[in-house]
């Protein structure tokens, strides 16, 4: 039986970038939604995409797997702003600041979707913020080294601290307890205060 013949190369690449627009319209319309409505459905994200929920389950066959793709983009733009505030440069502490202040402001259209990754068993959400954790441990660690963070408790252990204040304040944010100033600088004092050595060490 003969095979059927491939597309020429042309097409083959048109596909693959029409293929790459469609998902970044899912994945756009996916935090919109979610913004309003962390339980949005499969078929309002479709709207909002302006494609048709078939569509959608071509490129994310569950809710699941659309979430995760979410969340994937998501940290990789934590990860690149994290880079560009350059964690390896200068006083541990400023730079800490400066990790802090910009990735809390790119997760200012994903708090949404903070909120729907806490419902994640522990170890799943840590394998979600592993890229993101694995970029931010030489930075702990070579402040531990300096004496500006706390050394007797693990790098770790500060990561995990960080993430559960960020989650933390995120869900200050959408409960709209305080003002998001007063929840960015009441972040950065916790986070750097909970780091800073004890008179003792």
């Amino acid at each position: 039986m003969a095979s059927t013949p491939k597309p020429p190369p042309r097409i083959e690449r048109r596909r693959r970038a029409d293929a790459e627009r469609s998902v970044a319209r899912i994945l756009d319309a996916a935090v919109d939604a979610l913004a309003s409505d962390p339980e949005a459905s499969m078929a309002e994200i479709a709207r909002r995409a302006g494609v048709v929920r078939a569509t959608v389950y071509v490129h994310f066959p569950t809710r699941e797997a659309l979430i995760a793709a979410v969340t994937e983009r998501a940290m990789s733009e934590v990860g690149q702003v994290i880079e560009a505030a350059e964690p390896e440069r200068g006083d541990p502490a400023d730079a800490l600041r400066r990790v802090v202040t910009e990735a809390w402001r790119t997760l200012g259209r994903y708090h949404a979707l903070i909120e729907i990754n806490t419902r994640l068993p522990e170890a799943e959400l840590r394998h979600r913020h592993h890229s993101v954790l694995a970029t931010l441990e030489p930075m702990i660690e070579r402040g531990q080294r300096a004496g500006t963070f706390r050394a007797d408790v693990p790098a770790a252990w500060h990561l995990s601290m960080l993430m559960a204040l960020i989650h933390a304040a995120s869900a200050e944010l959408r409960a709209g307890r305080l003002p998001a100033e007063q929840i960015q600088s009441a972040l950065l004092a916790t986070v750097l205060g909970a780091m800073r050595p004890t008179p003792t060490e």
